[in-house]
């Protein structure tokens, strides 16, 4: 109850995303990776991340209610440039492999777009970061790194919509996800993410304790002032 920085400090979250009329409370980090979930989906997809990381039972893709991210493309004046499309005359894509209907372009559609989300953001995601992914691309396909879901390509709405993440907050690895694991996973390590996602779903399952574990790169602060506003009539 007192300190902001925790990832256990109190705050209020809307039990229905956006709908002011109920509110409860909980801890910053469950708040933050409840995202725009309603509590049913919210319980839904911790145990389906569960069953995956316990069983390897693949995760389904559902409409969720309330989801209203939306990834942020880079500017429409980064779209050419010669490190993206470098002639190679392969008919080839360089990323996916698939045939190219000219053989004057290195890669296809998709994964032009990749690249440049790659490239043009390279001050952010070094050489070697960025190099790594196109090459998990190219043995793989597009599918989450940590789930192997296949990913949306197409729709920067949608909560399955392929999204770089930082494999461990501060490293220079990068990988790729999807938008709403991207946002759950807050500022934890592979690691951590999965034990909170195992202990939630004991929680839900069995009611058993959730242990706190301090997340090491928890860098959040909740601001107090902020909620205050329209409730300082209580």
């Amino acid at each position: 109850m007192e300190d902001p920085h925790s990832p256990w400090f109190c705050v209020f979250d809307h039990w229905a995303p956006h709908d002011p009329r109920k509110i409860v409370i909980t801890s910053a980090l469950i708040n933050g990776m409840k995202t725009d979930l309603a509590e049913e989906e919210f319980w839904w997809f911790i145990n389906a991340l569960a069953n995956f990381k316990r069983h390897q039972i693949p995760l389904r893709k559902r409409k969720l209610a309330f989801w209203d991210h939306k990834y942020t493309l880079e500017e429409p004046g980064t779209l050419l440039g010669p490190q993206v499309f470098p002639t190679r005359g392969t008919g080839i894509c360089d990323m996916c492999g698939k045939h190219l209907k000219s053989k004057m372009f290195t890669y296809c559609p998709v994964c032009a777009k990749m690249a440049i989300r790659l490239k043009s953001d390279g001050k952010h995601y070094p050489h070697e970061a960025v190099e790594d992914v196109i090459n998990y691309i190219r043995q793989t396909g597009y599918f989450c790194f940590f789930t192997k879901m296949r990913l949306d390509m197409k729709d920067p709405t949608s909560p399955w919509y392929c999204v770089i993440n930082h494999w461990r907050p501060g490293n220079s690895k990068i990988v790729i996800t999807f938008a709403l694991l991207s946002v759950m996973k807050l500022d934890l390590t592979e690691e951590e993410f999965w034990y909170y996602i195992e202990a939630l779903a004991d929680y839900k399952k069995k009611g058993k304790k959730i242990l706190k574990r301090r997340p090491v790169f928890w860098k959040r602060r909740y601001p107090i002032e902020e909620e205050l506003k329209g409730y300082d009539r209580l």
